[in-house]
């Protein structure tokens, strides 16, 4: 375990899913943007969220 998480944003199962940290991010400041066309959460991927 310890070397897979050596380099923890190689995108694979057990890293940090920084794909979706960041969807999150971008979706939280265009709301406070008053924006409405806003992207979709990011969803897991055969269990796994990227």
């Amino acid at each position: 375990m310890g070397h897979i998480s050596e380099n923890p944003f190689e995108n694979k199962m057990n890293d940090v899913p920084m794909t979706a940290l960041c969807r999150t991010i971008e979706i939280d400041l265009r709301q406070m943007l008053s924006e409405t066309d806003l992207p979709a959460p990011m969803q897991p991927r055969n269990g796994v969220l990227y």
